[in-house]
Parts: structure tokens; C-alpha cells; sequence
């Protein structure tokens, strides 16, 4: 999966997508597209510190990567996905509210 990058194209995701949520995660997303791409975002309401949104960033971008077939298994589409709780929690965590997030698009 590659990066969804510039603005217009969030707008598109934002104004035209479903929304689904889990415990520390939302999506929007827009399935069909012809390529696969996602984005994440950690509010910086939610954590001040820069450091924090990095590590977060990191490991949900590397928690998409790892279950991108998962992700892929709709055939293609923009995903947003953006952490909603005000703590860091660990990767194993992230993991498995990505993995139910998946489940309830399908």
C-alpha cells in the first residue's frame, strides 16, 4: 500500500467516505478505488508532545503494513486511519483494534 498524499485528496475522503470505529481507532475510507492507499493521524489535542504522535505513527503505519492483505482483501480503496484514545498503548493493542476495524468494513 502506498501513502495517500495531498490535501484535495483527504477532502475527497473525508467528504465522500464511511466512517467505522473501534476502540482506539476510526477509519474513513472509500472502497473501488483503482490503487491502495492510507494515511494515518494521531491529534495533536490529544498528545502535545511530537515525540508521542511519531511513535504512534510509526507503529500503526507499520501495523497497516504488516496486515495490508487484510486491508487489500476488498480490492483497493483510500483509507484514513486515525487514533482517537489519549494514551499510548502497544503494538500488540494497535494490532488487534486494526484487526477488528478490518472485520467490521467487510
Amino acid at each position: 500500500m502506498k501513502p495517500l498524499k495531498g490535501n484535495k485528496n483527504v477532502e475527497v475522503l473525508f467528504s465522500s467516505g464511511k466512517r467505522v470505529s473501534s476502540s482506539f481507532l476510526h477509519c474513513v475510507y472509500l472502497l473501488n478505488k483503482e490503487d491502495s492507499r492510507f494515511v494515518v493521524s494521531v491529534p495533536k489535542k490529544n498528545f502535545s508532545l511530537a515525540v508521542d504522535r511519531n511513535k504512534i505513527k510509526r507503529l500503526l503505519r507499520e501495523a497497516v503494513r504488516k496486515h495490508s492483505k487484510e486491508v487489500l482483501s476488498f480490492g483497493g480503496g483510500w483509507f484514513m486511519f486515525i487514533y482517537s484514545s489519549d494514551k499510548v498503548v502497544s503494538f500488540l493493542d494497535i494490532e488487534k483494534d486494526l484487526k477488528l476495524l478490518v472485520k467490521n468494513i467487510s
